[in-house]
């Protein structure tokens, strides 16, 4: 019985310890993103190869890649920064198919593609994302991520056409509060309120 303790416990002390390693990787991949999401990327990227069941190391690269997708790099270090942004896309959605978490990377990605040439991604990808948040909302209705990205996709689409965005911002207010409210377990993402308090002072002009 003694044996069979003594090898529980050193079983439980390797298990807590290899958890431990994952949770300082994934905290260092996060603090790193304030800063530096190149270092930030690589990171997660090294993690995923250690937790290959994992769509969280994954997640965590691609929205790296996005957040160096918005036009303040060259123009050919974003559409690497996209390529491999849709690479970890579907690396993560591999792992959780049908993840609003997910639906929510891709639909900002394609807006990154827009902006990066509206000519040839506008017209080939507003409807696909479009719909894509649709779902998404349809899953997770209460998830402030989808609730403010959807909301701030239809807001330029709106306005791209001369339209009113005060229909959204009633959304950007209920994204707010579910951010407030929100209580990320683990490495869940948990990011997003500032870019919607952000778009909320569009609303109050």
């Amino acid at each position: 019985m003694k044996t069979i303790l003594t090898t529980f416990i050193l079983f439980l002390s390797l298990s807590l310890h290899a958890q431990t390693g994952y949770e300082k990787a994934m905290q260092k991949g996060l603090e790193l993103m304030a800063s530096d999401l190149q270092a930030a990327s690589q990171q997660f990227e090294r993690i995923s190869k250690a937790e290959k069941e994992n769509w969280l190391p994954p997640y965590y690269a691609a929205l790296c890649h996005i957040n160096s997708s918005w036009g303040q790099l060259p123009k050919e270090t974003t559409l690497q920064h996209m390529n491999k942004a849709q690479e970890l896309i579907n690396d993560a959605e591999f792992l959780t198919e049908h993840n609003p978490e997910i639906m929510v990377l891709q639909g900002m990605l394609n807006t990154c593609w827009i902006q990066y040439d509206s000519r040839t991604y506008g017209m080939k990808l507003s409807g696909p994302t479009t719909a894509l948040y649709d779902k998404a909302i349809s899953m997770a209705p209460e998830n402030p991520r989808v609730i403010s990205n959807r909301a701030r996709w239809l807001m330029g689409s709106a306005q791209f056409f001369g339209k009113d965005i005060a229909p959204y911002c009633g959304e950007i207010d209920k994204a707010i509060e579910l951010f407030e409210k929100e209580i990320a377990t683990g490495f869940d993402p948990g990011w997003g309120k500032k870019a919607a308090t952000d778009v909320k002072k569009q609303c109050e002009k």
